[in-house]
C-alpha cells in the first residue's frame, strides 16, 4: 500500500509523491454515521509543507481512501506516524442557519451544506453531494424545522442520518479537484447473522437509557406572574427501533423519559421556542436508535455502510433484531471485522 500527500488544491506534494505504508501498522475504521478514524506508518515524510489530505492508494497506484492529513510525525525509527481524520469532520463547525419549509430530506442536507461551504469552507476547494441508492424521501414526518440560529452543520447532519436510516461518506475527486460526499440509504441489503456459527456466545443488548422524550413550554405572564405550562410532543422509540408520537405503539418497559424545558416571559417567543423544545428532544431520543455492541470476523462477509443484518442468537430461535452496519474495520489486507449497531454515548450494555 501506498500513500500520497496534497496541498489544499488537491495538487500532489512533489517530493513525497508516494510513500510506502507498513502495512502491519495500517488500520482504518469506516463509520456511516460518525467519523471515520485512520492510522498507519510510513516511510519518512521529508517535504517543508505541511498536507492538507492523504490519499491511500494500492501497490499499483488504485484510489481506496482519502482523509485529512493532520500533522505527520516522525518516530525514532525514522518512520511517519499518520493519525488522519475523516474529511466529514469538516462539517463539525458552527453555522448560522435560517430553515425555510423543504419537502424532501435531499432539500434540507444539501442546504445545511451549501451554507457551510459558503459560510466555513468560504471556497476553499470545490465540494458536491451525490446519492448513492438513494430514492427522495418525505419530510413530513419529521419534527418541525429549528428557527433561525447558530447549529453545528454535522450534529444537524447526524441527527437526519439517524432518524432516516442514512449514511454519509467522503471522498476525493483528485482529477476534479473535488471533495465529494456521499449519502446513501442504510439497511438496504439482508445479511443473516447467526451467532452460534461464528461462536459469539456473549453480546449487548440494548437498553436505551431514554426511550421516551417530551418538550415543555413554561410561560409566565409579566402582569399576573402566572405560569402556564404547555406540554409539547411525546417522541417514543419502540423495540423496532423506531420513532412514534402514537402511545399505543409503545412496547418497551419501564419507561426512560426526558423532558426538555423552555421557559419565557415574552409570548412572542413561544412559537420558536416550541419548534426548538420538539428539535432537542427529537435529537435526544435518536441518540439511542440501534444501540447494540455485535462484533463479528469479516472475512466470510460481503458488508457495506448499506447492509443490515438480521441477527439469530441460536440455532432454532426466531429472529432476534435487524440491525445497521455501524463500523467497518480494515487492515492491509481488507475487512477484517464488523461491528453492528451504533455505539453512541448515553447507553448501557448486559451480557
Amino acid at each position: 500500500m501506498l500513500i500520497s500527500f496534497y496541498d489544499k488544491n488537491m495538487n500532489i506534494i512533489p517530493d513525497n509523491s508516494s510513500l510506502v505504508i507498513d502495512g502491519k501498522s495500517y488500520s482504518l475504521i469506516k463509520r456511516g454515521v460518525d467519523f471515520d478514524s485512520l492510522k498507519c506508518e510510513c516511510e519518512p515524510y521529508t517535504a517543508d509543507i505541511q498536507p492538507t489530505f492523504i490519499v491511500v492508494k494500492s501497490d499499483i497506484g488504485r484510489y481506496i481512501y482519502a482523509a485529512l492529513a493532520g500533522l505527520p510525525e516522525k518516530t525514532a525509527e525514522n518512520k511517519t506516524v499518520i493519525n488522519a481524520a475523516d474529511i466529514k469532520t469538516m462539517l463539525n463547525s458552527d453555522v448560522l442557519l435560517d430553515y425555510s419549509t423543504y419537502s424532501t430530506v435531499e432539500q434540507i442536507i444539501e442546504y445545511i451544506l451549501a451554507q457551510w461551504n459558503t459560510q466555513v469552507n468560504q471556497n476553499s476547494f470545490a465540494v458536491e453531494i451525490g446519492y448513492k441508492n438513494f430514492a427522495s424521501i418525505d419530510v413530513t414526518d419529521f419534527a418541525p424545522v429549528p428557527g433561525k440560529g447558530i447549529y453545528n452543520a454535522w450534529e444537524q447532519i447526524q441527527e437526519i442520518l439517524r432518524f432516516y436510516k442514512l449514511y454519509i461518506y467522503s471522498e476525493l475527486n483528485i482529477v476534479d479537484k473535488k471533495v465529494v460526499f456521499t449519502v446513501g440509504k442504510a439497511m438496504t441489503r439482508n445479511i443473516n447473522i447467526k451467532l452460534w456459527e461464528l461462536g459469539v456466545e456473549n453480546f449487548g443488548r440494548w437498553i436505551a437509557n431514554i426511550n421516551e422524550t417530551q418538550g415543555y413550554i413554561k410561560y409566565t405572564d409579566k402582569v399576573s406572574g402566572t405560569e402556564t405550562w404547555t406540554p409539547l410532543t411525546k417522541w417514543i422509540i419502540t423495540s423496532a427501533n423506531q420513532i412514534t408520537s402514537n402511545v399505543a405503539n409503545r412496547d418497551i418497559y419501564p419507561i426512560k423519559r426526558k423532558l426538555i424545558l423552555k421557559e419565557t416571559d415574552n409570548a412572542d417567543e413561544i412559537t420558536k421556542l416550541t419548534n426548538e423544545a420538539n428539535i432537542e428532544a427529537l435529537k435526544a431520543l435518536t441518540e439511542s436508535m440501534y444501540q447494540e455492541n455485535i462484533e463479528i470476523n469479516a472475512p466470510q462477509f460481503i458488508a457495506d455502510l448499506d447492509a443490515q443484518f438480521s441477527i439469530y442468537t441460536r440455532q432454532g430461535g426466531t429472529l432476534y433484531k435487524t440491525l445497521p452496519c455501524g463500523e467497518l474495520h480494515y487492515d492491509a489486507s481488507g475487512l477484517k471485522k464488523i461491528q453492528i449497531g451504533y455505539r453512541f454515548q448515553g447507553l448501557e450494555f448486559i451480557s
